[in-house]
């Protein structure tokens, strides 16, 4: 839906919401995403613990028709395990290395007394922050190396919302200190792709 445009939503079951959106100057016409619709890829394995599958609703099918927004659903694949390896930023506009997307995630976990960490480490080999995340926390992401994890024994799902500052495509910059990590985790190429 573009801003100004009123909407209204029925739950014909019991249903959580979420709003997403992203400034753009344009005004484009509304319209329906189907679970049909959904972009799906999931790469990773459970050996290098970074097993997820992600659905992007506002996929690569949708690139002209959403502004500069991203919206996408992340889940672990089995109990336990890291997402966002190889950390990874997107914080500053210099392509064709890197676009500048401001991130908001919001986490669910199940069982839902389940948790994890989120890091944010602003400068490569420098200390960062830590944050023990539960069931139904949000963080906002605009700067800096974003990698999460599940605690094991625990599934983590994450809403993604990402606006960009100029543009809808994102294009990660892997910390340099683990970036040969991409070579070590299959699929990851594909699902970097998928950020169109």
């Amino acid at each position: 839906m573009p801003s100004g445009t009123a909407a209204r939503i029925t739950a014909r079951t019991e249903a959580e919401v979420f709003v997403a959106g992203a400034a753009f100057a344009e005004t484009l016409r509304p319209f329906a995403v189907r679970s049909g619709d959904l972009d799906v890829v999931q790469y990773g394995s459970d050996d290098t613990k970074t097993h997820r599958k992600i659905k992007h609703i506002l996929g690569t099918k949708y690139h002209d028709r959403v502004g500069r927004l991203l919206v996408s659903e992340l889940f672990t694949v089995g109990a336990g395990g890291w997402s966002g390896f190889p950390s990874h930023k997107h914080d500053t506009d210099r392509l064709p290395e890197e676009t500048r997307h401001d991130e908001c995630y919001n986490f669910r976990f199940r069982p839902d007394y389940g948790s994890g960490l989120q890091m944010l480490q602003r400068v490569d080999n420098e200390p960062g922050d830590a944050y023990h995340i539960m069931n139904r926390s949000t963080v906002l992401i605009d700067k800096g190396y974003h990698p999460c994890c599940a605690l094991p024994g625990y599934e983590m799902y994450y809403f993604t919302i990402l606006g960009g500052l100029s543009q809808r495509s994102l294009k990660q910059f892997f910390q340099p200190t683990h970036a040969a990590q991409v070579q070590t985790i299959p699929g990851i190429l594909d699902m970097v792709a998928k950020f169109k």
